[in-house]
């Protein structure tokens, strides 16, 4: 079962936003420049303009982490479990990060609820309003035309679970069983379009409440999913008993695992607030991060530190080994704290390269490299295509290197690495004609519909302090 996957691309949503809320005018654009492959393929190479740009080189590594990782579950779907287990026991070290991309999926939405909330904390604070027909409409405009392409190739060649593909253009699918799920992979959008619902409405009954501060609604909410994680864990016998190993391959245990504990809203909000969270820090405290920064040399130094420390932890941390992933305590406690102590670092990380602080001034100007512009920019096209072309490559690919009479762990590593590798190129070449053909024309569509129509009624929200 895939299980990986990324945040929508909201950069566009964030440019045009600016240039409204900065009364400039929006680039010409007729409707016969809608598909024009000159004008769109400008688009993906340009530089996006603020800070966000950084953006892009994270999320195309968090991509290429999810790749790699889906490689090595289709090269287990091919091989049997045994002989993937096998493999995987006798890898060598500095490759476990390879199991632990799980934590991909959550910098994704680290990353989704940071951008988010800057865009609605904004327009909340300089218009005292959130205008939610033009929210809703603008992400659902967003995901769905590419999406929408690929479930109609899907249902028409009768792929197993096709029938149940309306519930992905609904963004329902994760409510599904997790083995009558189509494009199994897309939960994640799911989740992140579930989520996008409710946060406008979490903010205006939070401005509408005076005694109640954002803070305090957020840390809530942020203990509140660890008490769900854990609620969900004890109630399943199945999952409190299981190894990790078993949560991921048995049968049984695995469809409880996917669809309570995996796959839905209530259980994986938690990175999703971080970014909240982070982003109100960065709309209204940034100044006071920065000076604080350059206030203490070693406080700011020890934070950075720690967090890289605790983002290295996670993603070389052997859950998938024998050793380590037996049912006790202490494997409860990660199941329950993992995924937000991890954003909490990685939003600590991405707030320092944002920012600019002196100890991560590296990361700062590695990914502010114009190559990341368009690679970011494809992240959703390559994700929503990437497993199908994984499950192309490979299986020949596989065929080819199991002649070779290689030691399983030889056999997986060489599999698995020119796999992705070869993925990847494709991936991207076909992200890029998805880009130009599809994803931007619709893009150019809603940005054109919204020119001629205007912006739609806001929601008033009570100013607050």
């Amino acid at each position: 079962m895939a299980f990986h996957g990324p945040c929508s691309n909201l950069l566009q949503y964030l440019k045009i936003y600016k240039k409204m809320n900065n009364n400039k005018a929006a680039p010409a654009l007729s409707a016969s420049g809608i598909w024009s492959v000159k004008r769109n393929l400008s688009a993906l190479t340009e530089d996006s303009s603020g800070t966000f740009y950084l953006i892009n080189g994270l999320r195309f590594f968090g991509m290429i982490w999810i790749l790699i990782a889906h490689t090595v579950f289709v090269y287990s779907l091919y091989n049997g479990k045994e002989i993937f287990f096998q493999s995987l026991e006798s890898a060598p070290f500095y490759l476990w990060w390879i199991w632990n991309a799980d934590k991909a999926v959550d910098l994704f939405f680290v990353v989704s609820g940071f951008l988010i909330s800057i865009m609605l904390l904004k327009e909340q604070n300089k218009t005292g309003a959130i205008q939610l027909k033009r929210f809703y409409f603008r992400r659902y405009l967003r995901l769905t035309p590419l999406y929408a392409v690929i479930a109609i190739i899907f249902w028409a060649s009768g792929a197993r679970n096709h029938e149940w593909i309306w519930a992905n253009l609904l963004y329902v699918n994760n409510f599904l069983h997790p083995d009558n799920m189509a494009l199994q992979w897309t939960w994640t959008l799911a989740v992140e379009e579930q989520f996008y619902l409710l946060l406008p409405l979490i903010l205006i009954f939070i401005a509408k409440s005076p005694q109640r501060s954002f803070m305090q609604t957020m840390l809530g909410l942020l203990v509140l999913s660890l008490l769900i994680r854990f609620g969900v864990l004890y109630y399943y016998d199945e999952l409190w008993n299981s190894n990790y190993r078993d949560m991921l391959s048995d049968k049984v245990i695995s469809m409880t695992f996917y669809g309570k504990l995996y796959d839905n809203l209530a259980t994986r909000f938690g990175p999703l607030i971080v970014g909240v969270i982070a982003g109100y820090g960065y709309c209204f405290h940034q100044h006071a991060i920065q000076n604080w920064a350059r206030a203490t040399t070693y406080r700011p130094l020890a934070l950075n530190i720690l967090s890289m420390a605790v983002i290295v932890f996670f993603m070389y941390f052997p859950i998938m080994d024998t050793r380590y992933s037996e049912s006790s305590n202490g494997l409860r406690l990660y199941i329950v704290f993992h995924r937000t102590i991890f954003s909490i670092a990685f939003a600590w990380f991405m707030m320092s390269v944002f920012l600019q602080l002196s100890h991560v001034r590296f990361f700062s100007w590695f990914y502010s490299l114009k190559i990341w512009n368009p690679l970011g920019q494809l992240t959703y096209s390559i994700y929503l295509i990437h497993l199908m072309v994984i499950l192309v490559v490979v299986h020949p690919l596989n065929k080819y290197i199991q002649t070779l009479d290689l030691h399983p762990a030889q056999a997986m590593l060489s599999t698995v690495g020119l796999g992705a590798i070869l993925s990847l190129i494709l991936s991207i070449i076909i992200g890029i004609l998805c880009w130009l053909l599809i994803e931007k024309p619709f893009l150019n569509m809603r940005e054109l519909f919204e020119v001629n129509r205007g912006a739609p009624k806001p929601v008033p929200m009570e100013s607050k302090g």
